[in-house]
């Protein structure tokens, strides 16, 4: 711990993937929790040292003997710790990923118009899916095992134009479709009923061929039949601003290698790993601590083609809207 005091910014940033003043921001919401709710009724682990051992283990992958041997503390208090405090790194998700209201929704638009020199109107978040590989018991892995023929469960996410998460929802098994997994999502259920006050209709955000077309969500034409110039222009159009949400897990997944391979044995634990790096990643972003992270430029996004999962897949107004726009 001595030495991580003489670390200068730049070392601290290579090792704990944020800079102090980001760990800073974190502490201060989570140290009275920590304080307040500690149970585990072994040898008390202080808060400092406990949060950059978090850090360290979503940073790296290395396993928990190994980083409670880095931290010299032992390997079940090491692993009871670091699972405390990702839980209650989730307990501050509505104070770092936060979905845009009011003139917050506005400039959220106005940062994607002008996004690109042929801008996509009145975007407010581009959606997607990305697999987390994982590792789990040998009698689940046909459920967890997606089409590129590996575990994993799937980070569905929104994102703004500078990468910054607005909504994330993890868990769902790797063999399930992005359809059905935003489906079941707080934020799909919403859009779909189209009874939410989420944002003004005008408003939308962007997804590929796998999601269900709607007033609120715009998709690609699909294209099983030869597009007019008009419909390919549109599809290239949205391509390109919708490209930020791809941008979004590169940089996550660069940011915290843990996202390459999350080897725990609660699937529960694995999910609330994933939305904590999620919260961290905004954190670093809204403290502009992001020029040093290198992105991934192959996460393991797999692009899905549209299927029929029980719900319908256009409606008239989602048609009519998208026609209108690709007119323009």
């Amino acid at each position: 711990m001595n030495t991580v005091f003489h670390y200068s910014e730049v070392e601290f940033r290579s090792h704990f993937r944020l800079s102090r003043s980001s760990v800073e921001i974190l502490s201060s919401k989570i140290i009275t929790k920590y304080e307040r709710n500690y149970i585990l009724g072994k040898k008390r682990i202080c808060f400092k040292k406990a949060l950059l051992m978090t850090l360290w283990y979503l940073s790296n992958n290395e396993t928990f003997r190994q980083v409670g041997d880095r931290f010299d503390v032992a390997r079940g208090n090491a692993c009871r710790t670091i699972h405390y405090l990702i839980d209650i790194i989730c307990t501050t998700c509505d104070d770092f990923i936060i979905w845009p209201k009011g003139s917050n929704l506005i400039n959220v638009a106005n940062s994607f118009n002008t996004l690109r020199v042929n801008n996509f109107p009145n975007v407010i978040g581009a959606i997607d899916g990305c697999h987390i590989r994982i590792t789990v018991p040998l009698n689940k892995r046909k459920d967890y095992t997606n089409r590129k023929m590996f575990q994993s469960i799937v980070l569905l996410a929104v994102c703004k134009s500078n990468l910054e998460f607005t909504n994330v929802f993890a868990g769902w098994p790797g063999s399930s479709h992005d359809a059905r997994v935003y489906r079941n999502s707080s934020l799909g259920k919403c859009l779909i009923a189209d009874d939410c006050n989420l944002f003004p209709s005008e408003y939308h955000i962007l997804g590929d061929s796998a999601f269900p077309l709607s007033k609120r969500l715009l998709t690609p034409y699909r294209q099983r039949e030869i597009l007019t110039p008009t419909q390919g222009i549109y599809n290239k159009r949205l391509s390109s601003t919708r490209v930020v949400i791809e941008q979004a897990f590169g940089l996550l997944l660069g940011r915290f290698r843990r996202l390459k391979s999350v080897c725990m044995k609660n699937v529960d634990n694995i999910s609330k790993a994933v939305t904590a790096c999620c919260i961290l990643h905004n954190i670093a972003l809204q403290n502009d601590d992001y020029t040093w992270v290198p992105i991934d430029s192959n996460p393991d996004a797999i692009q899905n083609e549209f299927v029929n999962d029980g719900i319908n897949q256009q409606d008239i107004t989602g048609i009519n809207k998208r026609n209108s726009l690709a007119s323009l």
